[in-house]
C-alpha cells in the first residue's frame, strides 16, 4: 500500500481551511456591501404628496431615475421588438412574470398574443405560438425552482412548456375526470401554491359553464377536492393560497371573498368587502392573508386565511380623488410581510377635486396595523385624460413584484393617453431593502 505523503496531506488540509474561510468572508462582505447599499438608499415613506414630475420617456434598455423616490426605472420594450399588438406588459398583477433565476420574462401583447423576453439583455426571444391552440387565456406560471420551465392551461389540460426546447408537454388531462369539460382556468386571477404542487381550477363547459371547482395535486397527479355547487354567485376567479392550505373564490354580486380548504370540507368567509382587487401574500410569520381593496370600509385591509380576522391598512384618499383604482400583487415570498400595491386613474381628476398622493404610483405596504409605506415610483401611466373619457384599460399598470423581491414590472402609456398602447417597465429595488426601510 503506498503511503500518503503527510506533508502533502498537510499543506492541502491548510489549503482547504483557507478556502472555507476565503468563501465565509466573501459571503459575509457580500452581504454587508448589500446592506450598505441598502442604507445608503434615499428612501421615501409615508404618505405626503409627490406631485408626478415630467420625464422624458426613455428609450428600450434606458434606465431613469424617479426624481421623487429616487428608484430606477427602466423600459424594457419597444415596438421595434417586433411584437404585433398595439403595446405589452406583464400579464396581470398577481402573477409573477420572472422565472426563478431572473433571467427570463413572459409578457401579454394586448391583443393577446405572448411573447418570452431575456430579462438580461430585453431582447425578444420568441413570441409562444405554443398558445395558438388554447381556447382561453393561458394563465402561464413559472416552476419553482427550473428557471427554464413554466406551466400553463390549455382548453382542458395542464401543460409545461420547456423555453430551451419551445416545446411542452401534457401534465394532465382534466377531460378524463371530466367527460363534459371544455376549459379549465382561474378567470386570469389565480395562480398555484408556492412550490407549484396544488393548483385550484374552475372546470367548465363548452358554453364556459361551471362543472366544478376543484384542486390538483401535481405530486399525486390527481384530484385531491372537488366542490360543485353552493356558490353564492358566478364565480370570478380562483386561487391557491401560498401554502397549498386554501382555495380562495371571488363570485360575482356577493361582497365576500370565500376561502375554502383543500379538500372542500372546510369554508369561511373573509369580511364583507373583501370580494374586490387583491391579493395572497405571506405575512411577516409566514401566515397566508389576502391583501385588498375592501369596497365597504374605503381601507386597504388584509384578512388572515385561517381565521377571517380583518386588519385594515391604509385608508384611501377618496375624500380627495374618486378617481384612484388600485391592483395588488404579494409575490413576494423571499421578503415575507409586504405587499407591492400600483394605483391607476385619469390624468385629469373629477371636477372639484385634486390628485393624492397615492395617484399613479407605485407603493410596498408593510402587513400589520399601522404600517410603514415605501413608495417607490410614479407609473407615468394614464388610463384616460379625463374620468369621463375613453380609457386605455391596459394603462392601470398591473404592477407585479418578483417571488425574490427585487424587481416591480408593470406598463405605461407615459403620458400618450391614447388607445391600447403601453410598453413594459422594471423597477430596480435595493438589495436588502426590507431590512432598511426606515
Amino acid at each position: 500500500m503506498k503511503r500518503s505523503n503527510g506533508k502533502k496531506e498537510r499543506t492541502r488540509m491548510a489549503f482547504r481551511g483557507l478556502s472555507l474561510v476565503f468563501t465565509f468572508l466573501t459571503v459575509a462582505l457580500t452581504a454587508l456591501a448589500e446592506q450598505d447599499g441598502a442604507k445608503a438608499f434615499q428612501f421615501v415613506t409615508g404618505t405626503g404628496y409627490y406631485p408626478p414630475q415630467e420625464v422624458a420617456m426613455p428609450g428600450k434598455g434606458i434606465a431613469v431615475q424617479d426624481p421623487n423616490f429616487h428608484t430606477t426605472v427602466t423600459r424594457i420594450t419597444d415596438k421595434s421588438d417586433g411584437y404585433t399588438d398595439p403595446g405589452i406588459e406583464n400579464e396581470y398583477a398577481k402573477a409573477d412574470p420572472e422565472n426563478s433565476d431572473g433571467t427570463l420574462v413572459v409578457l401579454r401583447g394586448t391583443d393577446g398574443q405572448w411573447y418570452l423576453y431575456s430579462a438580461v439583455n430585453f431582447q425578444m426571444i420568441r413570441r409562444l405560438e405554443a398558445f395558438d391552440a388554447c381556447g382561453q387565456e393561458p394563465e402561464p406560471r413559472w416552476d419553482a425552482w427550473n428557471p427554464k420551465i413554466f406551466y400553463y392551461v390549455c382548453n382542458t389540460e395542464l401543460r409545461s412548456y420547456n423555453t430551451d426546447t419551445d416545446a411542452s408537454s401534457l401534465v394532465h388531462d382534466f377531460k378524463g375526470d371530466f367527460p363534459s369539460a371544455a376549459f379549465i382556468g382561474t378567470g386570469v386571477e389565480g395562480d398555484a401554491s408556492l412550490d407549484r404542487r396544488y393548483w385550484c381550477f374552475m372546470v367548465q363547459d363548452g358554453n364556459y359553464d361551471l362543472l366544478a371547482l376543484i384542486v390538483y395535486d401535481k405530486t399525486s397527479d390527481s384530484v385531491v377536492g372537488r366542490y360543485t355547487s353552493g356558490f353564492p354567485g358566478d364565480i370570478d376567479w380562483v386561487s391557491m393560497d401560498m401554502s397549498g392550505n386554501h382555495c380562495i373564490v371571488g363570485c360575482d354580486a356577493y361582497s365576500h371573498a370565500l376561502v375554502f380548504s383543500r379538500d372542500f370540507s372546510g369554508s369561511l368567509n373573509l369580511p364583507d368587502g373583501s370580494n374586490a382587487h387583491g391579493d395572497l401574500a405571506l405575512s411577516s410569520n409566514g401566515s397566508d392573508v389576502f391583501v385588498y381593496q375592501n369596497f365597504h370600509t374605503d381601507w386597504i385591509a388584509m384578512a388572515d386565511m385561517n381565521t377571517g380576522i380583518e386588519t385594515p391598512l391604509v385608508e384611501i384618499p377618496f375624500s380627495v380623488n374618486t378617481d384612484i383604482g388600485l391592483h395588488f400583487s404579494g409575490n413576494c415570498s423571499q421578503t415575507p410581510g409586504w405587499v407591492l400595491v400600483s394605483t391607476y386613474g385619469s390624468k385629469n381628476p373629477p371636477s372639484g377635486e385634486s390628485h393624492s398622493w397615492m395617484d399613479t404610483q407605485l407603493f410596498m405596504i408593510e402587513l400589520k396595523a399601522h404600517p410603514r409605506i415605501w413608495r417607490l415610483a410614479h407609473t407615468h401611466a394614464y388610463t384616460s385624460m379625463d374620468p369621463d373619457g375613453a380609457r386605455n384599460y391596459f394603462a392601470e399598470a398591473f404592477a407585479s413584484i418578483n417571488r425574490a423581491g427585487t424587481k416591480v414590472y408593470f406598463g405605461s402609456n407615459w403620458n400618450k393617453v391614447a388607445g391600447d398602447y403601453v410598453d413594459a417597465y422594471r423597477v430596480e429595488l435595493p438589495e436588502g431593502w426590507a431590512g432598511s426601510i426606515p
